[in-house]
């Protein structure tokens, strides 16, 4: 994506990265074919082929923060590219680098990028502001702003408290960044569907300053102590990977270059792995994992962007994965997604046809699931959304227990009733009856196209 000028000729030029399901975006920006990266993603391949393909050197690679959403890829990108990495002063970062203080100003051909620090989603977050012939023309404002929203100040709490860290927020966007002209472009590190915020905007590649002022929610409240209130209450449910997502960007994740190809298991060794305990991850589609999978697995669909999400959510980062699917392409892709969360520990995969004994779990459409309810003996309605999405159309007497609190509140809900399990359309649905049966539970069905086809069947 082109702010101006092109890649080969001597105006800023900013291309643009987005990785889908994270919903991550990092920039490589471009002058006088020099460039800079800010936020790079763990595979590296496409920065280094860019960079190779329009001539330019790279010269510094930017962290706004030690990300919690996702790993980063900026020790093998300097290693590979010889660019230095630079963040705050004030991260507690062991691999080689350089560390920026507020004000600090530098240099790439024809630009100066000067560092705000502008703390609060974490203690160490920085914005860049880009000037071109002394003129503000791009702010790389990582996961302080984004377009209809702000950072969330809880992912980092055991450093410092949520409420702190909201109050820092406050500084940092009414008394500096809201200061900048109001035309300035402003270049975010999430768009929507990231977990570091909680309503970011589906929003063109930028947004502005001015923009930000009058639309994002966040900034409307311009009361201090009710803007720290609004910051945390309410928060989306926090992933166990970001945490350590964010000790491995600390110290440099092990290049993905290193890890080796995930291969081909033997049934016997599949079987083995199992045997010691092995997370057994199906990434098939959730009918396809219904009719036939192996006893224990967990269903996560890698067709489905989310599925790093909700691995990091229900995976286990200390256990080796032996991934079930149904074209080998599937597991290079998974393999890549997990390495993207910092899960390197896939061991292999087995295709569907590879596995001898399978279990079934029962797949309900929306008029069958419909007719049940007028039954003597109507299943119990399991609904795994949101709390907030629930509360907006939740069939009458369902039980609402979110997905992510699934194990923690299974002592919630009777091993002896038939449970239909639905969600918005059937994918979140697919990874609770897996998690359901593995727990034991054996009076199952899930609810295909879940409460979406159940209102087109209504309107029929």
């Amino acid at each position: 994506m082109a702010v101006k000028g092109s890649a080969d000729g001597d105006l800023m030029h900013i291309e643009r990265f987005f990785v889908p399901g994270l919903a991550q975006i990092s920039y490589v920006v471009v002058s006088e074919r020099e460039a800079f990266l800010v936020d790079p993603e763990r595979n590296v391949d496409g920065y280094l082929a860019y960079l190779a393909n329009n001539g330019l050197t790279l010269r510094y690679i930017f962290l706004t923060h030690p990300h919690a959403g996702f790993v980063a890829g900026h020790a093998e990108l300097s290693a590979r590219s010889g660019a230095q990495i630079l963040l705050s002063e004030t991260a507690p970062a062991t691999f080689p680098h350089c560390d920026l203080k507020d004000g600090d100003r530098i240099m790439v051909g024809s630009l100066e990028i000067e560092v705000m620090s502008t703390p609060g989603h974490s203690p160490d977050s920085i914005c860049l502001c880009v000037f071109e012939s002394g003129v503000p023309v791009a702010l790389f404002s990582g996961d302080t702003l984004f377009a209809g929203d702000v950072g969330r100040p809880d992912l980092r709490d055991r450093e410092a408290g949520a409420r702190e860290l909201a109050a820092m927020l406050y500084d940092s966007l009414f008394h500096k960044l809201l200061r900048l002209p109001r035309e300035l472009k402003v270049y975010p590190g999430h768009g929507a569907g990231s977990l570091c915020g909680r309503q970011i905007s589906l929003a063109p590649a930028f947004t502005t300053i001015g923009r930000e002022a009058e639309t994002n929610w966040a900034l409307q409240l311009t009361d201090r102590a009710r803007f720290v209130e609004a910051m945390v209450v309410n928060l989306p449910e926090r992933p166990a990977y970001f945490t350590r997502a964010v000790a491995i960007n600390l110290r440099g994740a092990r290049f993905l270059s290193t890890l080796p190809p995930v291969s081909h298991f033997r049934l016997s060794e599949f079987d083995a792995l199992k045997q010691k305990g092995a997370t057994i991850l199906d990434v098939r589609p959730g009918a396809l994992f219904g009719n036939g999978h192996a006893a224990g697995s967990l269903n996560i669909g890698i067709t489905n962007p989310s599925f790093s999400v909700w691995s990091g959510f229900l995976v286990n980062p200390d256990l080796p994965i032996a991934l079930v699917v149904e074209y080998e392409t599937d597991a290079q892709q998974a393999q890549l997604e997990l390495a993207r969360i910092g899960f390197d520990q896939v061991v292999g995969f087995v295709t569907a046809d590879d596995l001898e004994q399978t279990q079934q779990i029962a797949q309900t459409k929306a008029h069958d699931f419909l007719a049940s309810l007028e039954k003597p003996e109507r299943p119990v309605i399991l609904d795994v959304r949101s709390a907030s999405e629930w509360s907006e159309d939740g069939l009458e007497d369902s039980i609402n227990i979110p997905l992510p609190q699934l194990l923690r509140r299974i002592g919630e809900l009777s091993r002896e009733a038939h449970l239909t399990v639905l969600c918005e359309a059937g994918y979140r649905s697919s990874i609770a009856v897996s998690l359901l049966k593995a727990e034991g539970f054996e009076r199952l069905s899930n609810l295909t196209g879940g409460i979406r086809a159940v209102r087109e069947v209504s309107r029929c």
